[in-house]
Formats: C-alpha cells, sequence, structure tokens
C-alpha cells in the first residue's frame, strides 16, 4: 500500500552517480540490515570479470526508495544479474522500502531483459517476496544455508550461551599459556588508525592461514577477477564510520589470531576469522566468541550474526539461526520461461558448472586489463 501520490518511477544505469551514492548510503542507513548492501562493501567486493555494472533504483518523487546494485554476467544468450557481492559467502539483500517499491524495482529489471539469479540472499525481504509474487516473474527460492546467530539480550553473559565445563576449559587454556609465559593478549580495533597500524598483521595472518587450503583469502590485495577489489578499502571505511570491531589475539607479542566483525544497527556480523595453528591448542575461535558474548552490552549490540555456513564453533556457540536462499528469477516474456529458472539454478549451483564458471572466469581475468 502507497504511503502518499507521489508517483513511483524505476530506472537503471550504467554508472554511479555521486548524487546515487550518497542516496544510497542514507537508504541502507534507513532500511539496510547487513553490511553487505552497503556501498563500502559493494563496491569492494571482486566480481567476474567481463561483467558489467548495473544500477536499478526506484524514486517516490525524488527520493529514493529502492536499490538494486548488480553485476552481469552471460550464460549464452542470456543476461544474468546478481547483486553486487554476490559469491562471497556473505548474506545478501536488496534495498526498499516498501512492497510498492519492490514491485516497481523488478519491473525496472524486466524492462532490461535481465535474468536475476542470488545465491545467499535474505528470504523475509520485500524485494525477494515481491519477486515471488509478482506476476511478470518466474521464480524460485530454496534454502542455500544456514546461518547461525547468538542472541545476547542487555545484561547476558558468556554462562547464558554455554556451560560452565565449556567457559572453565576456555579459562585453564589461558591460564596454561600464561604459565608458559606466552599470555593470550587481546585487542580490539575499532577505529580507522588502529585499523591501518594492524593492517599488515592482519593481511599476513589471512595469507598464512588460507595458504595451502581451499579457504579464498578474501583480504588478498588483489583479487584475480577484479583487481579494483579492496577489502582494506571496505573495512578502512567501515572503520571510520565506527561500525567495525575487530578482535585479535596476540601471543609472545605476535598476532596470531582475529575475527572480522562490521556492526548494522543492534546487530554484529562475523565475516571472516583466521588464526595460527600453532595456538590451536588455546582454541582461539572459542576464546573470540566468549570476548564478544561477554562485551556485547560494551559494544550495544544483541544479536552477533555468525555468517554463512555451519562449523563446530559456531553449533556450539549459536541460540538461533536463519536460512540464506538461492533465488532465481525469470521474466515470463521470455520463450521458456519455466526452463529457464532450472537451466540458471543448475548452472549456479551445480558443482560441475561451479568448475566450468571459474574456469571461465580465469579466463576473462588474463584478457581483462588491470586497473591496479
Amino acid at each position: 500500500m502507497e504511503t502518499d501520490y507521489e508517483p513511483i518511477i524505476g530506472a537503471v544505469d550504467r554508472t554511479l552517480s555521486d548524487e546515487l551514492r550518497d542516496e544510497w548510503d542514507a537508504l541502507a542507513e534507513r532500511v539496510g540490515t547487513v553490511f553487505s548492501s552497503r556501498r563500502s562493501y559493494a563496491l569492494n567486493a571482486p566480481r567476474p570479470a567481463g561483467s558489467e555494472l548495473v544500477f536499478v533504483h526506484v524514486r517516490r518523487g525524488t527520493r529514493l526508495v529502492a536499490l538494486a546494485p548488480m553485476f552481469v554476467t552471460r550464460l549464452g544468450p542470456l543476461k544474468v544479474a546478481k547483486i553486487l557481492g554476490a559469491g562471497q559467502g556473505v548474506p545478501t539483500e536488496l534495498l526498499s522500502e516498501d512492497d510498492a517499491s519492490s514491485r516497481v524495482l523488478w519491473d525496472a529489471v524486466d524492462r532490461c531483459g535481465l535474468i536475476f539469479y542470488a545465491d545467499s540472499m535474505i528470504g523475509d525481504r520485500n524485494a525477494v517476496e515481491a519477486l515471488g509474487a509478482h506476476q511478470r516473474w518466474r521464480s524460485e527460492s530454496i534454502v542455500r544455508e544456514r546461518v547461525p546467530v547468538i542472541d545476547v539480550p542487555e545484561g547476558s553473559t558468556a554462562r547464558d550461551v554455554r556451560g560452565h565445563s565449556s567457559l572453565k576449559r576456555l579459562g585453564k587454556y589461558r591460564r596454561q599459556a600464561e604459565r608458559a609465559g606466552s599470555p593470550l593478549t587481546m585487542e580490539t580495533i575499532r577505529d580507522a588508525k588502529h585499523f591501518e597500524r594492524r593492517w599488515a598483521d592482519i593481511s599476513r595472518l589471512a595469507a598464512a592461514s588460507t595458504l595451502h587450503s581451499d579457504r579464498t583469502d578474501y583480504l588478498a590485495e588483489e583479487s584475480p577477477a577484479d583487481p579494483s577489489a579492496s577489502a582494506k578499502d571496505f573495512l578502512a571505511r567501515e572503520a571510520a564510520a565506527g561500525r567495525l570491531t575487530l578482535s585479535g589475539v596476540s601471543v609472545e607479542g605476535r598476532w596470531r589470531a582475529h575475527q572480522i566483525c562490521v556492526r548494522t544497527g543492534a546487530r554484529l556480523e562475523a565475516w571472516l576469522t583466521h588464526y595460527d595453528p600453532e595456538v590451536a591448542k588455546y582454541q582461539p575461535g572459542h576464546q573470540m566468541m566468549e570476548w564478544f558474548v561477554q562485551s556485547h552490552d560494551e559494544l550495544d549490540v544483541t544479536v552477533l550474526d555468525l555468517g554463512v555456513g555451519v562449523n563446530d564453533i559456531k553449533k556450539s556457540w549459536s541460540t538461533s539461526g536463519y536460512d540464506v536462499l538461492a533465488v532465481v528469477g525469470v521474466p515470463t516474456r521470455m520463450v521458456g520461461s519455466r526452463i529457464l529458472v532450472g537451466l540458471v539454478r543448475r548452472w549456479e549451483l551445480s558443482p560441475g558448472f561451479a568448475h566450468a564458471r571459474r574456469v571461465g572466469y580465469a579466463a576473462l581475468s588474463r584478457l581483462r586489463p588491470s586497473t591496479g
């Protein structure tokens, strides 16, 4: 239901104007619930070489009320649009103030002749629900992964989340480290200057802990597919805005573990965790989790969102969670739209097709000139 009588108009831009940059920030501040919907993250996230940028936006009068910042890739003759930041293992959302602006947003995407795909989209958002109900779109949403969450109401402590024996064991490990002459020292980074001083340690640990593994080093200075992507720039901007909370563990003065979190409202979203295997015996992941729970009142947050994917540490600390969806949308006016929904889903989710995509993106990246 519309709240006023101003016209709602959808438009498409291929470039991002200074005006739209500022409006994007303001819209994310009003309705965004995850850091991936902010400009600081989206514009610094890697995207496949050869992809094109598209910014679909909706205005009620002169006010920006919905935005879909996307990159477009080819699947044969088809153009598939994805949210900027897709494929990076973080929950995503499209920014929209209400149902009416969401409908107009999908009208505008339809006019572009685009197919839509998202790999980890939060389901209970205006834009997702509007896509499912839109008469000119055929869509499918399936649960892709689970996001564990720690609910920490004001005044709660680690004892409200974990059992006495588990917390006692963590304390024992800290005492063992101290007796060995290498006490665990916790350090919290929340401002831009502090972040800059520690960046060399942060990036070094990320590179070392992902080397010889199947994990991606998202903090690498240059993305193979997109040299302009910069995790450092994203985190520096979040630090400058007062939204970064990065906890680090030093042992004998050396940076040995860290967990990177970004705040959105009363939620603290965990993004990346790295640690040196040499300190695994002290359970640094659990140590940092306990610190976050104990510090949540000081941080002024009531939810610790542990990010996409479930592991033993997350399972042992989480109190609830939510699902993220793989979402496919095809305009019904496209010939074979029902078949195309299944084709795109299989192309994006099938391990075999995923390998083909990686090979193709790698080949394109070699042809794309570096932008530094």
